[in-house]
C-alpha cells in the first residue's frame, strides 16, 4: 500500500483532536507528508528516515536535536502493514511525556491504513462487478458475450444458472449515511460495503449471487432453481427488505424482482421487469414483483416487447397450453368466456357444455396459474393476452 498525503493528513486530523498533541506522518522518504504543523508538510525527518532504515523506534530529546534535522522532541515509530513498513509516525513532545500517546498513535494509525487497504480491495472489487453487470444487462450482451465470459470466468460467476434480477433504491441509505458524515466517496464507499457484509451473513446472498451498485441502485443477480415458484420468490424479497431495514431503520429499502430466466442473455429483460416493477409498485408493499398479475398486466401494456420477452408470461402460457389446453380446451374457454363478456350461462351455452362443467374449468384454471379472469380485470386482461 502507498501512503498517500491525503490520506496521511486525513489521519492526523482525526487524531489530533483525540490526544490534543502534533502527530506527524512521514512516507517511506522520511518526508513529512501529514501534519498538524502545516509549515513542516514536505520537510524532511531525519528521525523518520532512522525508523526507516531500522525498524526502531527513534526518541529524540531535547538535547538530541543537533543529530536530527527537521525533527523536534518525540517518539517516532514505525507503521507496518503485515511485514512492510510504509511510514513512520511520531508524536510531538518530551518522549517520556507522551510515550504512551505515541503508542496508541501508531496503533490507531496501522488500524487506519489497514482498513483503507480493505476498502481499497472491495472498491476494485466492487467496480468489477459493477462493470460485468453493466455489460450483462445491457442490450449489447449478447454482442459481447466472449467479453462476458472471460469477465465471468475471472469472476467465478456461473452463467449457465438461471436468475432473476432484483433492484433496490438505496438513495435513502446513502442519504441518510451523507446527513451522518458528510457527502463523501469514502461514506458511498462504506455503506455499500455495510450493505454486503449484512447481506453476505445471511442466507439471502449466496457465493453464486451477484451483488452490484449502479448509481443509487443496488442490483442483484440471484439464483433460484428453475422450478421455483413466484410465491417463494416474494418471499425471498419480502426477507431481504426486513433484513436491510432492521439494520438501517432510515433505509426504507423497497425492492423490484423480474423474471427468473434461464439464459444470461434474457437478464437484460429481467432488468428492465425488475426497474419498472420498483417505479410502479401496485400497492403499499416494499417488494414489487413482476409476477404479480396487476403489475405484469401494467407492463405488458406499456412495453412492445414485454410479451415477447418476459419469461413469466411465457410461464403462464406454457401452464396453459401444455397443462390445461389438451385435456380442457382451456384457452377456446377463455377466449369464448371473454366474448361473452365473463357470463357463464352465455359461455356455456356457446361451448356446447354443461355450466358445472365451465366452473369446474375455471377452477382448474385458477388452481394451476393462478387467474381468475370472473373475479379480476388484470386476470381478465391476462388471459385475454395469452389466448390472443
Amino acid at each position: 500500500m502507498i501512503l498517500t498525503g491525503e490520506l496521511a493528513q486525513q489521519i492526523v486530523d482525526n487524531i489530533m483532536p483525540i490526544v490534543h498533541q502534533n502527530v506527524n506522518i512521514m512516507n517511506d522518504a522520511g518526508i513529512i507528508i501529514g501534519s498538524g504543523q502545516k509549515h513542516r508538510l514536505g520537510t524532511f525527518h531525519k528521525g523518520a528516515r532512522d525508523v526507516i532504515d531500522t525498524g526502531a523506534v527513534v526518541e529524540i530529546y531535547p538535547e538530541d536535536l543537533a543529530r536530527y534535522p527537521g525533527s523536534l522532541p518525540g517518539l517516532n515509530w514505525p507503521i507496518a502493514l503485515g511485514a512492510q513498513i510504509i511510514g513512520v509516525v511520531g508524536v510531538t513532545g518530551h518522549p517520556d511525556a507522551v510515550r504512551n500517546t505515541a503508542e496508541l498513535v501508531k496503533m490507531v494509525t496501522e488500524l487506519i491504513l489497514e482498513r483503507e487497504m480493505l476498502m481499497g480491495e472491495f472498491r476494485s472489487q466492487s467496480h468489477l462487478h459493477e462493470q460485468f453487470a453493466t455489460l450483462l444487462l445491457s442490450e449489447h450482451a449478447a454482442a459481447s458475450y466472449a467479453q462476458l465470459e472471460a469477465r465471468a470466468k475471472l469472476l467465478k460467476f456461473d452463467l449457465a444458472l438461471p436468475r432473476l434480477v432484483a433492484v433496490a433504491n438505496v438513495r435513502p441509505l446513502l442519504e441518510s449515511a451523507y446527513h451522518q458524515y458528510g457527502a463523501h466517496d469514502l461514506v458511498s464507499a462504506r455503506t455499500q460495503e455495510s450493505l454486503l457484509q449484512l447481506l453476505g451473513a445471511s442466507d439471502l446472498v449466496a457465493p453464486e449471487d451477484m451483488v452490484a451498485f449502479l448509481e443509487n441502485r443496488m442490483i442483484i443477480l440471484k439464483h433460484f432453481a428453475r422450478a421455483t415458484a413466484s410465491q417463494a420468490i416474494g418471499e425471498w424479497g419480502d426477507a431481504l427488505v426486513r433484513l436491510v431495514n432492521a439494520g438501517n431503520p432510515a433505509a426504507s429499502l423497497h425492492l423490484g424482482l423480474g423474471s427468473l430466466v434461464g439464459s444470461p442473455l434474457k437478464l437484460h429483460d429481467s432488468y428492465q421487469e425488475a426497474l419498472y416493477a420498483l417505479d410502479n409498485p401496485p400497492g403499499d408493499g416494499a417488494v414489487a414483483s413482476i409476477y404479480d398479475f396487476a403489475l405484469l398486466t401494467a407492463y405488458l401494456l406499456q412495453s412492445p416487447r414485454g410479451l415477447a420477452a418476459c419469461e413469466a408470461v411465457k410461464a403462464l402460457r406454457e401452464k396453459l397450453t401444455a397443462r390445461l389446453d389438451a385435456k380442457y380446451d382451456m384457452r377456446n374457454t377463455v377466449r369464448r368466456l371473454l366474448d361473452n363478456n365473463l357470463n357463464l350461462s352465455l359461455t356455456a351455452k356457446a361451448l356446447f357444455i354443461h355450466r358445472n362443467t365451465l366452473v369446474f374449468r375455471l377452477k382448474k384454471l385458477e388452481q394451476l396459474t393462478g387467474l381468475s379472469p370472473g373475479r379480476d380485470v388484470n386476470h381478465a386482461i391476462l388471459c385475454k393476452i395469452l389466448c390472443s
